[in-house]
């Protein structure tokens, strides 16, 4: 019996010990991430700062710069995996009709669209980072879908196909996807509506 009760005063005493040891390891963890968190948030606002001002000085209009802070702000303390997914921003560049002159049922690049993307590629080379670039092709709703699938998917490939042969950007770190008529921006029943709605969307994840 004395031999029970010393063997279940040392399972106990471990069981305290190990309960202790966890506890601690949990809260140094939150600590570590919480720490990661604060770092990383430093990082993205210095290089928000630092792509809003080239995009400035370019003349490159972008937009969703702040997504990622934000994305940053409502993640806890014990979400390490996300955070390391997380050190990279994302913005995004719309090329409308306006400047890309997607004229209706055409996939050309004016000199004007050339033109603009020359600036789009500078910014991005000029971070010097590692860039993900998903080219997004979009139309009006005019003639079928399949066509416009296709019509939005050829002025991706003809935006990629740009970037690559005269600024050298990556064709693997450049992908391209239609949503065709699905995304409207605009009414379909106006011109000018389906003058916005013809468009090619840049999203940009940069690394940091």
């Amino acid at each position: 019996m004395k031999h029970v009760y010393i063997f279940s005063l040392l399972l106990l005493s471990i069981g305290c010990a190990t309960k202790g040891y966890v506890t601690k390891e949990v809260q140094q963890s939150e600590s570590r991430s919480s720490a990661q968190i604060e770092d990383l948030k430093r990082m993205v606002e210095e290089s928000q700062t630092e792509i809003r001002n080239l995009a400035d000085e370019m003349g490159v209009k972008i937009e969703g710069l702040e997504q990622t802070t934000g994305e940053l702000e409502r993640i806890t303390g014990d979400n390490a995996r996300t955070v390391a997914a997380l050190g990279q921003i994302r913005f995004q560049k719309t090329f409308s009709e306006s400047e890309a002159n997607f004229s209706s049922e055409s996939d050309e690049l004016s000199d004007a669209a050339k033109m603009e993307l020359s600036k789009f590629a500078e910014l991005v080379l000029a971070q010097n980072r590692m860039a993900h670039i998903e080219i997004q092709g979009h139309t009006d709703n005019r003639g079928s879908v399949e066509y416009n699938h296709q019509l939005g998917l050829r002025r991706a490939e003809n935006v990629r196909n740009y970037l690559y042969k005269n600024h050298d950007l990556p064709l693997h770190l450049m992908s391209v996807i239609s949503f065709g008529p699905d995304s409207p921006i605009a009414s379909n029943n106006t011109r000018e509506g389906r003058s916005q709605n013809r468009r090619v969307v840049l999203v940009v994840r940069i690394q940091i």
